[in-house]
């Protein structure tokens, strides 16, 4: 097997760390030979889903996510957005992986912000040794003038907390740990992000962390 058929097999397997993951996703936009060995990998692996069943998210998920993103006592712009018609293929397009040592850090857990009928696309990556929560526009436009978007972490049962804005290149933030039921979520905001602390624009897309 070759670099980029293992590059292909790691991606299909959603086993790759976010640097070489986002590379993979660069190719398969530009180019169609590697795009079509991924295709033959994702094939050749699909009988693996069988040993899994889908699972619906709860009907509330996304009424939960905008309370604590967008508190009722708080006058703020909100729009009901398609996001989370399809959560189970987008939205909640987390993959756990196993952390190997190497001589460059090795996230243990990535996550694919992604919502329904939205070209933004954020991957996040959390570097558990490190303490550390990754952020990088993978797919999308930027922000417009006079916007930005800004990320948000919400632990299960608690309030939306800003974690600073997101332009070009890769955001770090310190976050100790990253249980199951977290949700990592991108409004969008004027620039600088909300000067509240609290989400004011639009809901654009999100994930929630699951168990495994």
């Amino acid at each position: 097997m070759d670099d980029r058929d293992g590059l292909a097999a790691e991606y299909a397997l959603g086993t790759l760390p976010l640097p070489d993951r986002l590379q993979a996703e660069r190719l398969i936009a530009s180019d169609p030979d590697f795009a079509s060995l991924v295709a033959r990998w994702q094939a050749h692996l699909a009988p693996l889903d069988a040993e899994y069943a889908p699972v619906d998210p709860p009907p509330d998920l996304l009424q939960r996510i905008e309370t604590r993103l967008f508190p009722v006592a708080t006058p703020v712009r909100r729009w009901r957005l398609p996001l989370f018609g399809a959560l189970t293929a987008g939205l909640l397009a987390v993959a756990i992986v196993a952390f190997m040592p190497a001589t460059r850090p090795q996230a243990t857990l990535t996550a694919t912000l992604t919502g329904e009928n939205q070209p933004l696309t954020i991957a996040a990556a959390f570097y558990e040794d490190q303490g550390e929560l990754s952020f990088v526009r993978a797919s999308g436009p930027a922000a417009a003038e006079g916007q930005d978007y800004e990320l948000w972490i919400i632990p299960a049962g608690q309030a939306a907390i800003s974690l600073g804005v997101l332009r070009e290149g890769e955001v770090r933030v310190p976050v100790a740990d990253l249980p199951p039921g977290t949700t990592l979520a991108v409004t969008l905001e004027t620039t600088g992000g909300s000067p509240t602390g609290v989400a004011q624009g639009p809901l654009l897309v999100a994930a929630v962390i699951g168990d495994s």
